[in-house]
């Protein structure tokens, strides 16, 4: 950060502040974070929307050695509570209503203190929420170095002329948002914040890209759609892209995808649960566009990671032409998941090496393909599904369903209607008890964020099972919409 003073970190609003601002921001809120007793092995959570602001209580809570929790402010406050809930401060924007999440609270100015001289190092970078079956989200640790290595990976790997620009973009509460922070500032460039509006407009989003110069985005594959679309209405608004990374969900190639790549923009297709961040990425160079695959695989191991597969009690490389679930070893290991040391240790695994010794690893319940080199994405091992980015247990959403009187069963599978990826709730209801999807859509917005509230209701007599008795979701996949895998 020293070597970049003077030039722009964080561009917010139209406001531009550089890296010596975030430099004594960020000091002044690790100071009085540290003056609260608050560092290594414990939790602040940031409520707040993308802004200078929390950019820099991010990097201050990091510099101050503790992890960072971050917490959208349109959650269902039941929701946030539990996201929240394991953090030892709120800290909030200055101008905020208190949360009342917190049994401390303060705002990001109250914070403030003398700047902490040197900065401390702790075992938890950032705690990711992530959906659960059993109804509650499930918190996952994630190390700081996991960022580090992926930062520098990054930025060992950017090779063109334009430094690498980037949208602050991501949903709060999503991993990318923190892969955006880190890679930027490690490489001295600069950030540019988006409001929501600006975000879910892609001609917006056009001109911000245009007027701050962006090099490189992180998109989900939804916004890469939408922004390719409009630019496909104006052919010169991105003079300087030349990345964009994708991730969260399978990546579909069309035709405005490709004439993005045509006009010199390179595809990243990104891999990684949340309990491991990115571990694999596949670039579809420009000049290849238009042969650009329609599905293009997941790639090959980045920062580090190791891709391997389970077999006879232990974990080995997978060979050309294997199929198997993935298993990701190696640094990038999440810590494990808050609360749940049961869940932990059934996910979290140490097992024996081919080579000899032992490597802690992750089972990531998705079936993947090596072909000698690249490993495709073939299909969930479990019922677990991906809507906007974002993992979704079923269960969870159930669980809620449930709750809501006059349901009897309630069933939720992912469906593609007009070519947009939905969650559809399929559910029976108690003998001479109505129950509308409005009801139901109103339980669960109270519940659970946007991404996880069904679009579509339907209502059976009875659900339909397979020959061994369970729920037939391939079933109504195929009855509701198209099925999808991804």
């Amino acid at each position: 950060m020293k070597r970049h003073h003077a030039s722009v970190a964080v561009v917010d609003r139209g406001l531009s502040h550089t890296y010596a601002e975030l430099d004594a921001l960020s000091g002044e809120i690790a100071g009085g974070l540290a003056a609260r007793g608050l560092g290594p092995g414990q939790l602040v959570a940031v409520h707040g929307s993308r802004s200078w602001a929390r950019c820099a209580a991010v990097l201050g809570i990091w510099r101050a050695g503790a992890g960072v929790v971050c917490v959208d402010p349109a959650l269902p406050l039941p929701r946030a509570a539990k996201i929240a809930g394991f953090s030892d401060l709120v800290l909030r924007a200055d101008h905020a209503a208190p949360t009342g999440l917190g049994r401390v609270e303060l705002t990001i100015g109250e914070v403030r203190d003398v700047p902490l001289e040197a900065p401390r190092e702790g075992s938890v970078g950032y705690v990711i929420p992530t959906s659960g079956s059993t109804g509650e989200p499930k918190l996952v640790a994630v190390p700081p170095g996991v960022l580090a290595d992926l930062g520098d990976w990054h930025v060992r790997h950017w090779a063109h002329d334009p430094p690498p620009h980037t949208l602050q973009a991501a949903s709060i509460g999503f991993d990318v948002g923190y892969e955006e922070l880190v890679t930027t500032w490690l490489a001295g460039a600069r950030l540019v914040v988006v409001s929501d509006e600006e975000r879910q407009d892609p001609f917006a989003l056009l001109d911000v890209v245009r007027e701050q110069r962006v090099a490189r985005l992180f998109l989900p594959v939804v916004g890469l759609h939408a922004l390719a679309m409009a630019a496909a209405f104006e052919p010169d608004a991105l003079p300087d892209l030349r990345e964009i990374a994708v991730a969260g969900e399978r990546l579909v190639v069309n035709a405005e995808v490709r004439q993005l790549g045509v006009r010199g923009v390179t595809l990243v297709n990104e891999y990684g649960p949340s309990e491991t961040h990115v571990v694999t990425q596949y670039r579809l160079a420009p000049e290849r566009a238009a042969h650009w695959p329609d599905h293009p695989p997941i790639g090959r191991a980045v920062a580090g990671a190791r891709l391997l597969r389970f077999v006879g009690g232990g974990l080995r490389p997978f060979a050309r032409g294997e199929e198997a679930e993935l298993i990701v070893a190696g640094d990038g290991v999440a810590v494990g998941y808050l609360g749940d040391q049961e869940l932990t240790e059934s996910r979290f695994r140490t097992l024996p090496y081919h080579a000899g010794g032992t490597l802690r690893c992750y089972a990531t319940g998705d079936v993947v393909r090596f072909d000698g080199e690249d490993f495709h994405f073939v299909a969930r091992a479990d019922d677990q599904l991906k809507i906007s980015g974002y993992r979704v247990e079923p269960g969870e959403v159930e669980a809620v369903l449930h709750t809501v009187p006059g349901v009897r069963q309630a069933v939720v599978v992912a469906v593609d209607v007009a070519g947009s990826r939905q969650l559809a709730a399929v559910y029976t209801c108690t003998s001479g008890v109505g129950t509308d999807a409005g009801q139901l859509t109103e339980a669960c917005a109270d519940q659970l964020p946007a991404y996880m509230v069904p679009r579509r209701f339907y209502t059976l007599d009875e659900l339909p099972v397979t020959a061994n008795g369970k729920v037939d979701r391939a079933g109504l996949r195929a009855r509701f919409g198209t099925a999808t895998t991804a």
